[in-house]
């Protein structure tokens, strides 16, 4: 379940900080959608895997978390599943036309409120779980130069959410503290582990109410 933590008392928000995948951009559902419809693909055989594999609530050494962390590249990664090595390169690898991440593209709702909220005096910024050969395709679909104050890749860092430290190094390089900032992510385990270090948050599991729950909570 997706829970929504609120402003704390007596807080006053300075910083949006948004995730990428599932949240900057469309749902992660429409895009594996979109990848079937082309009728090339069965991404039942595979979808569940990539949502197990990349959507827990722990950053230890588990083939995905190295990749994000950066210390595997993608096809080593792959080869880890053995037989479902061939299905998941269709899904994941750059070189694939069927690729999940090719297949992403901006929520344009979503990125309205990015700028909205920088028109409106507050910083934003980047906290996102990804590999190394996708950080282009993020850098596209983000177009962060000049609407994000900081960036932060979990690829880049060497550390991914939701380890304590990805956030310290966002906080720490945006010049805000914990209580001054809303969090958007669509994990909710990424959303509770921001909570609890006292982030206010919106878990992004409809991209309507969440934007609407952002612009209330900021005002804009």
């Amino acid at each position: 379940m997706c829970h929504t933590r609120g402003v704390p008392p007596n807080a006053a928000i300075k910083a949006v900080f948004f995730d990428v995948g599932g949240v900057l951009t469309i749902p992660l559902r429409e895009t594996l959608t979109k990848i079937a419809a082309d009728g090339m693909m069965d991404v039942s055989t595979v979808g569940s895997q990539f949502r197990d594999t990349f959507f827990g609530g722990q950053d230890g050494d588990a083939p995905s978390h190295r990749l994000e962390r950066g210390e595997v590249g993608i096809m080593e990664f792959l080869d880890s599943f053995g037989e479902a090595r061939d299905a998941l390169w269709r899904l994941m690898h750059p070189d694939s036309p069927h690729s999940l991440f090719v297949h992403m593209t901006a929520h344009h709702g979503m990125h309205g409120l990015v700028d909205d909220a920088r028109a409106a005096g507050y910083k934003t910024g980047i906290v996102s779980n990804i590999f190394n050969e996708y950080v282009e395709r993020w850098d596209e679909i983000t177009n962060h130069t000049g609407r994000f104050d900081v960036v932060i890749y979990s690829c880049v860092e060497g550390v991914r959410k939701p380890n304590r430290a990805i956030f310290d190094l966002a906080l720490g390089r945006c010049g805000v503290t914990a209580n001054e900032v809303l969090f958007l992510d669509d994990s909710p385990d990424m959303v509770a582990a921001a909570g609890a270090l006292g982030f206010a948050t919106v878990c992004v599991d409809d991209h309507s109410r969440a934007i609407a729950e952002a612009r209330e909570m900021l005002a804009i």
